[in-house]
Protein backbone atom coordinates (compact mmCIF):
# COMPACT_ATOMS: atom_id res chain seq x y z
CA UNK A 1 0.00 0.00 0.00
CA UNK A 2 2.87 2.35 0.85
CA UNK A 3 4.52 1.67 -2.50
CA UNK A 4 1.30 2.36 -4.36
CA UNK A 5 0.91 5.68 -2.57
CA UNK A 6 4.54 6.54 -3.30
CA UNK A 7 4.05 5.63 -6.96
CA UNK A 8 0.95 7.83 -7.23
CA UNK A 9 2.72 10.72 -5.53
CA UNK A 10 5.72 10.24 -7.82
CA UNK A 11 3.55 10.32 -10.95
CA UNK A 12 1.62 13.35 -9.74
CA UNK A 13 4.68 15.35 -8.73
CA UNK A 14 6.47 14.43 -11.95
CA UNK A 15 3.52 15.45 -14.13
CA UNK A 16 3.06 18.82 -12.44
CA UNK A 17 6.83 19.37 -12.41
CA UNK A 18 7.01 18.65 -16.14
CA UNK A 19 4.24 21.18 -16.79
CA UNK A 20 6.03 23.77 -14.70
CA UNK A 21 9.30 23.10 -16.54
CA UNK A 22 7.48 23.46 -19.87
CA UNK A 23 6.05 26.83 -18.85
CA UNK A 24 9.48 27.93 -17.60
CA UNK A 25 10.98 26.92 -20.95
CA UNK A 26 8.35 29.01 -22.75
CA UNK A 27 9.30 32.05 -20.70
CA UNK A 28 12.97 31.36 -21.42
CA UNK A 29 12.33 31.29 -25.18
CA UNK A 30 10.41 34.57 -24.92
CA UNK A 31 13.30 36.10 -23.02
CA UNK A 32 15.77 34.91 -25.68
CA UNK A 33 13.67 36.50 -28.41
CA UNK A 34 13.48 39.94 -26.80
CA UNK A 35 16.67 40.30 -24.75
CA UNK A 36 19.15 43.00 -25.68
CA UNK A 37 22.89 42.63 -25.29
CA UNK A 38 22.61 43.31 -21.54
CA UNK A 39 19.98 40.61 -21.01
CA UNK A 40 17.06 43.01 -20.52
CA UNK A 41 13.75 42.60 -22.29
CA UNK A 42 11.94 45.64 -21.02
CA UNK A 43 12.66 49.35 -20.89
CA UNK A 44 12.27 50.03 -17.20
CA UNK A 45 12.88 53.15 -15.21
CA UNK A 46 13.79 51.40 -11.97
CA UNK A 47 14.97 48.10 -10.59
CA UNK A 48 11.51 47.17 -9.35
CA UNK A 49 10.14 47.15 -12.86
CA UNK A 50 13.01 44.97 -14.03
CA UNK A 51 12.29 42.44 -11.28
CA UNK A 52 8.60 42.51 -12.08
CA UNK A 53 9.20 40.87 -15.46
CA UNK A 54 11.26 38.05 -13.94
CA UNK A 55 8.82 37.20 -11.16
CA UNK A 56 6.78 34.61 -13.04
CA UNK A 57 9.75 32.66 -14.46
CA UNK A 58 11.37 32.75 -11.03
CA UNK A 59 8.19 31.29 -9.53
CA UNK A 60 8.11 28.55 -12.18
CA UNK A 61 11.77 27.75 -11.50
CA UNK A 62 11.21 27.44 -7.76
CA UNK A 63 8.06 25.36 -8.21
CA UNK A 64 9.92 23.06 -10.61
CA UNK A 65 12.77 22.62 -8.12
CA UNK A 66 10.43 21.83 -5.22
CA UNK A 67 8.44 19.35 -7.30
CA UNK A 68 11.65 17.66 -8.45
CA UNK A 69 12.72 17.21 -4.82
CA UNK A 70 9.28 15.85 -3.89
CA UNK A 71 9.43 13.47 -6.86
CA UNK A 72 12.81 12.18 -5.70
CA UNK A 73 11.45 11.60 -2.20
CA UNK A 74 8.45 9.72 -3.60
CA UNK A 75 10.73 7.71 -5.91
CA UNK A 76 12.86 6.75 -2.94
CA UNK A 77 9.72 5.70 -1.09
CA UNK A 78 8.79 3.28 -3.88
CA UNK A 79 12.02 1.30 -3.50
CA UNK A 80 12.74 1.63 0.21
CA UNK A 81 12.89 -1.61 2.14
CA UNK A 82 10.54 -2.34 4.97
CA UNK A 83 11.98 -1.43 8.33
CA UNK A 84 9.57 -3.53 10.40
CA UNK A 85 7.81 -6.86 10.08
Amino acid sequence: MRRLLSALLFLGFTAVGALSAYLLYGHYLTWLACADRYGRCFDAAGGGQLLEATGLPLAYASITLVLALLSLAAFRGMFRRRTHA
